[in-house]
């Protein structure tokens, strides 16, 4: 049987005021994968069979200005084609997500497949998610940079990994982290950002649960002094102020806490202004902000993470992840009873 070469890419949102990349691509990300400018199989494409069914003019239009893309090269029988197509599937995504955690980007995860044996490109097979990312004010302009590309490559294999079992406490945080993006009220989103916190830094065993016990392993992981709101690196995007973990983290897990026992925290920074929305519209509540934060927090965590080979096994393993707090005396401790006199 004759193995014909295909090709599987996933399109990323790229920073359109940076440098040209093409004198530095395709950059290798790990095994069969890399990063390639695909402007030019992708404008070959007609993708006009989708629309009105499946794709709005619109996304028709982003699709044909698609040019940079997380690519996967393979060779395969015919016969083998499917399964090779849920293999580059896979991995793309779990690289997607990797970069989510590095950089969250406005759109939706999709992948298309191509049969490089076709001279000219026919509309490829592909699937992607119903519901595209919606990123938080600070994170409004966002967009891939060159230096992001080269921490996914440093992480892959570790990204790669930690995702094979969804069952793992690094997947979870990472599968919390994706659907607070795609929720669109700011409770819900908090919810799910703090859960994938819970996910890392806790246990269902009375020692290591808890607020408390949390916003310490947290703390002491990645430090007070994290910044929430990095240096805007987008053309055009208002100044935040300078926000620090040691400042909220305490309210972050309060405003949790409040949420998920039903209440609105009946507080001044409940109903607080601390800026204005990115486009200028809107006043951005402080609740917003400890949203934010969350997420912020959470995805320095999976990047502290990510950047230390035995730290990936350590919070994927509950009992070595406890030790580890334990031996910096980071468990919840039952208060000493009050003797008669």
């Amino acid at each position: 049987m004759t193995r014909i070469p295909h090709i599987s890419l996933c399109p990323i949102a790229v920073d359109s005021f940076a440098c040209d990349w093409s004198g530095s691509l395709p950059l290798q990300i790990v095994d069969s994968i890399s990063v390639a400018d695909v402007s030019n199989i992708v404008q070959e494409t007609t993708f006009d069979i989708l629309s009105p069914m499946f794709y709005s003019k619109s996304e028709i239009d982003r699709l044909r200005s698609i040019r940079y893309a997380l690519l996967r090269r393979f060779e395969c029988e015919d016969s083998e084609r499917p399964l090779e197509d849920e293999k580059s599937a896979d991995a793309l995504y779990r690289l997607y997500l990797g970069l989510k955690v590095i950089r969250p980007t406005a759109g939706a995860f999709q992948v298309l497949h191509y049969d490089l044996s076709q001279t000219v490109p026919r509309l490829p097979r592909g699937s992607r998610n119903n519901r595209e990312t919606i990123v938080s004010d600070c994170e409004r302009l966002n967009a891939i940079r060159w230096k992001d590309l080269e921490a996914l490559a440093k992480f892959a294999p570790s990204i790669l990994e930690s995702l094979k079992t969804p069952s793992s406490p690094i997947a979870q945080a990472i599968q919390s982290l994706e659907i607070g993006y795609r929720a669109d009220f700011v409770n819900v989103r908090h919810l799910l950002w703090v859960i994938g916190l819970d996910a890392l830094f806790t246990s269902i065993e009375w020692e290591n649960r808890g607020a408390d016990v949390a916003v310490k392993r947290i703390e002491n992981f990645l430090g007070r002094g994290f910044e929430i709101y990095p240096k805007m690196e987008s053309f055009g995007f208002p100044s935040l102020d300078k926000l620090t973990l040691g400042e909220v983290l305490t309210d972050v897990y309060e405003f949790r806490n409040n949420l998920a026992h039903g209440t609105w925290p009946n507080k001044p920074w409940a109903r607080k202004i601390s800026r204005r929305s990115a486009d200028g519209l809107d006043d951005i509540y402080y609740t917003t902000v400890l949203s934010e934060s969350a997420s912020s927090i959470l995805r320095g965590c999976l990047k502290n993470i990510f950047a230390e080979e035995q730290f990936v096994g350590m919070f994927n393993d509950k009992t070595k992840m406890n030790a580890y707090f334990a031996q910096r005396d980071l468990v919840r401790k039952r208060k000493a009873k009050a003797t008669a006199t």
